[in-house]
């Protein structure tokens, strides 16, 4: 055998074991990831069917950090048997909240193994911080990412209203206030049908809207943003629909036109007043008044007709009876809700006034036609992370008008 022969066959069983090595090394790495995918797969499985520990809208948090801090609060109260109000409520270092991360997660390990010496190391050290007795651990509550809120809702009526965009700075109606004679019939007329009158288009009139701001700005510390475990963006976007929708709302019904929209209680919008009948006790209004209330207007603007009143007026319909005790507002079997007074619907807001001499708390009318409401830009939003020193002012703006575009469309009850 020649001399370099050995050498040569050593290279070649060297090269053999380096690539049997190798392709061990990647079959392992192939069989980590597809345990890893097949792990993240379980998880993302639990989180949806809101499994205790999951996330989504159930219980739980994403990365721990809320439980972790629960966790560190029960160890510092259990081990503390004298708590005094006046003292700083406990703070923990990262260091800490990591551990307490370990821990819950070692938690959830050993549930599923027979033994804790199937757990890492780590989350055993971690486990032995928050241990109770001998055989128990300190378990950490679950933190829900739904946030309660049991704020009252005033109603909204501008989706009653004719709803239009513009992309100018305003818009301009041209109002026909000409009321002509009628035709006449050739025997009663010599020359000219109804005799000349004025130039047409001489009794136009104009009526402009202009869209105003309406702006409204959220304060959140960059704690908050950081370390929230809810869905914050959520919450805080419903927050500023409710408050431009309660401040377009508040215009609509009671605006004085000055930098917002002109309001149809205003009386500068125009629209009729009818008094209640003299029959009718002071204070008060009866049946008949509401029904009277919807046919002072024109038939031409029947179609489409809804009355407005708040939650306490619309108690006083309902429960109206006659001599008999018997109610009148019976709900017929296929009116497919409660809400109706007469065939037509009832709208309940908040914001309209209560019963009172005086005041005028129900209102009818075709709103299409009655009333107008323009939009010029959507909500926008602008992140200021620099003005308000440690936190973020999230500044929310939208351009919005509204005004009466046909009074003679609406009729208001008023209260002797």
């Amino acid at each position: 055998m020649p001399a370099h022969e050995p050498e040569t066959l050593l290279n070649n069983i060297l090269a053999e074991i380096r690539s049997a090595t190798t392709t061990l090394d990647q079959r392992d790495a192939a069989t980590r990831s597809r345990l890893s995918n097949l792990e993240s797969a379980v998880n993302d499985l639990l989180k949806a069917r809101h499994r205790p520990g999951g996330g989504g809208d159930g219980f739980g948090d994403i990365d721990g950090r809320a439980s972790a801090l629960e966790l560190l609060r029960q160890k510092f109260f259990s081990t503390t048997t004298k708590h005094d109000a006046s003292m700083p409520p406990p703070s923990f270092s990262e260091a800490q909240i990591d551990e307490a991360k370990l821990a819950i997660a070692g938690i959830r390990t050993l549930m599923h193994s027979t033994s804790i010496d199937q757990l890492p190391h780590d989350q055993r050290k971690a486990l032995s911080a928050f241990s109770f007795g001998s055989q128990g651990y300190i378990l950490a509550p679950e933190m829900s990412q739904t946030i309660l809120s049991c704020l009252e809702d005033p109603g909204d009526i501008t989706g009653l209203m004719n709803n239009i965009n513009i992309s100018g700075p305003s818009i301009k109606f041209m109002v026909d206030n000409e009321v002509w004679d009628v035709a006449a019939w050739a025997c009663d007329s010599s020359c000219f049908a109804n005799n000349p009158t004025q130039q047409i288009g001489s009794g136009l009139g104009e009526l402009e809207i202009k869209p105003e701001s309406l702006r409204y700005i959220v304060c959140a510390t960059r704690d908050l943003l950081e370390d929230s475990q809810v869905n914050l963006e959520t919450w805080m976007l419903d927050k500023v629909a409710r408050a431009f929708r309660t401040q377009l709302n508040a215009a609509v019904i009671g605006g004085d036109g000055f930098g917002k929209p002109m309001g149809i209680l205003n009386p500068a919008a125009g629209i009729p007043i009818c008094e209640t009948a003299e029959g009718t006790a002071p204070g008060t209004f009866t049946w008949q008044d509401l029904i009277a209330l919807r046919w002072q207007i024109p038939l031409n603007f029947q179609d489409g007709g809804a009355y407005i009143m708040n939650a306490a007026t619309w108690s006083l319909c309902s429960t109206m009876s006659d001599t008999n005790g018997r109610p009148i507002m019976v709900a017929a079997p296929s009116q497919a809700a409660p809400f109706l007074l007469g065939g037509s619907p009832v709208v309940i807001n908040n914001l309209m006034p209560n019963v009172e001499p005086g005041a005028t708390p129900v209102i009818y009318g075709n709103w299409r036609q009655c009333y107008t409401i323009v939009s010029r830009r959507a909500v926008t939003m602008l992140a200021d992370p620099y003005s308000g020193g440690w936190c973020t002012l999230f500044r929310f703006d939208l351009r919005a008008g509204g005004g009466v575009t046909c009074a003679n469309a609406a009729r208001l009850m008023r209260i002797r």
